[in-house]
């Protein structure tokens, strides 16, 4: 039987920020910029012509945690089919109170089944699904740059100057991963689990981001997350842009990044 993940502890949850605002603020002073952080969707960093950046630096990104009301009334998810409505759906198969939840998880799960499904196919349709990771990781156009600093680098027991920031476009980042995934539904690995409660995004034959829906407290209920794995992500989007230009040692910057950083690169 596959191992159920747990949840984070408070205290190492708050850590774990306190450690990403540290890898904020390294990669800001790299590049002359400002943490932002806190301000706004999506973006930690500004450099000094205001371009945005988001700064990833954990083995999982949450790249949103929405609610059916955040839903409902975010006018760019409407503009991308029926993707909106769907996830609208999937939030709905689950009874409005916690406690009824408990008390027969299974009739929500097979509730959700048919919307996983549908959402599934609806992200397949031409052009919907650039849009989405569009939305979801950068927010819309808000962020212009993808800032990845890899997991075995992030902690605070790697020195300041080894610490290696990898810097991609947003235009370079959905294209990729709009070529490169697979979209599927997730299926039952052992007979507790059931089919189709998430969609899956896969590549290499491995789960690289999961879209599910977060039932683990009452403080988290009916609530619609996307979480992406750092490394796969890393990887294929070094493998896919090629050579990178060096920044001061410790900034890699990738494909049309480097044009569009030329005043950072000199």
């Amino acid at each position: 039987m596959a191992k159920r993940r747990r949840a984070m502890t408070s205290e190492a949850a708050s850590a774990k920020k306190k450690q990403g605002h540290k890898n904020e603020e390294i990669f800001s002073d790299l590049i002359g910029g400002k943490v932002v952080g806190g301000r706004t969707e999506k973006t930690d960093v500004l450099d000094s012509e205001g371009r945005s950046y988001s700064v990833k630096s954990s083995k999982y990104w949450q790249v949103f945690l929405y609610s059916r009301a955040r839903l409902v009334n975010n006018t760019e998810f409407h503009d991308m089919g029926n993707v909106a409505n769907l996830m609208i759906d999937c939030i709905d198969a689950f009874p409005e109170e916690y406690d009824d939840y408990l008390a027969d998880k299974q009739t929500a799960k097979n509730r959700l089944q048919p919307f996983m499904r549908k959402l599934k196919d609806e992200l397949h349709k031409p052009g919907i699904f650039p849009m989405f990771l569009s939305k979801a990781i950068f927010n819309g156009k808000e962020v212009k740059y993808l800032v990845i600093l890899p997991v075995g680098l992030s902690g605070k027991e790697t020195p300041v100057d080894k610490k290696i920031y990898h810097v991609f476009s947003a235009g370079d980042v959905v294209s990729i991963l709009s070529q490169k995934v697979s979209i599927r539904n997730s299926k039952a690995r052992n007979v507790n689990e059931t089919d189709d409660q998430k969609v899956l995004l896969r590549c290499n034959n491995k789960n690289m981001c999961e879209f599910e829906l977060r039932t683990d407290s009452k403080g988290h209920y009916r609530q619609v997350k996307l979480r992406l794995h750092g490394i796969p992500t890393l990887s294929i989007l070094r493998d896919s842009l090629g050579s990178p230009v060096t920044v001061k040692s410790q900034v890699l910057i990738y494909g049309s990044a480097i044009q569009k950083l030329e005043t950072l690169i000199q």
